[in-house]
């Protein structure tokens, strides 16, 4: 199996991790596949690239079932609007197909990004993110996660 830029990235700093490969789970099965491998659904985060008028592109991480308060995000980050942009532009400017983001993989190519972390994430101890390939998941240290990216954490969704 072929290493992602993200996974190679990983190795070669001597971080550890675990490859999740979820590539042949139903979309309705995931939670069940999750159990079947002894993960929680509250590692899972979700990534989504933002754009904002004042700063650009921003990165959120957020939990998998949460779902993100525009008007938190406008607030800490400083922006009027924010908004999710067409798919095209995020491929464009990530390289990542819709479900494929990475925090590891986008800070890697766009140092320059804001990156926003749900507080919430602050309470595990690991974290399952994508590896920039559809299907395929990082299990790593939140830790680790945050001397990468060195994002700010704030509450960023809705009903916190």
């Amino acid at each position: 199996m072929t290493k992602t830029r993200v996974e190679q990235y990983l190795e070669e700093k001597a971080i550890p991790f675990e490859v999740i490969d979820l590539a042949s789970v139903e979309e309705t099965d995931f939670l069940s596949a999750l159990a079947a491998k002894g993960l929680s659904a509250d590692l899972v985060c979700k990534n989504l690239v933002l754009k904002g008028d004042k700063t650009g592109i921003i990165i959120a991480l957020v939990p998998l079932n949460a779902r993100l308060d525009y008007k938190k995000t406008r607030e800490i980050t400083k922006n009027h609007k924010v908004g999710l942009p067409d798919m095209d532009f995020v491929f464009a400017h990530t390289g990542y197909v819709h479900g494929a983001n990475t925090p590891i993989g986008i800070k890697l190519q766009h140092p320059e990004d804001l990156f926003v972390f749900d507080h919430s994430l602050k309470k595990q101890s690991k974290l399952l993110i994508s590896s920039g390939e559809l299907g395929r998941g990082i299990l790593l240290a939140r830790t680790d996660l945050d001397a990468i990216v060195e994002p700010t954490y704030a509450d960023l969704i809705k009903g916190s």
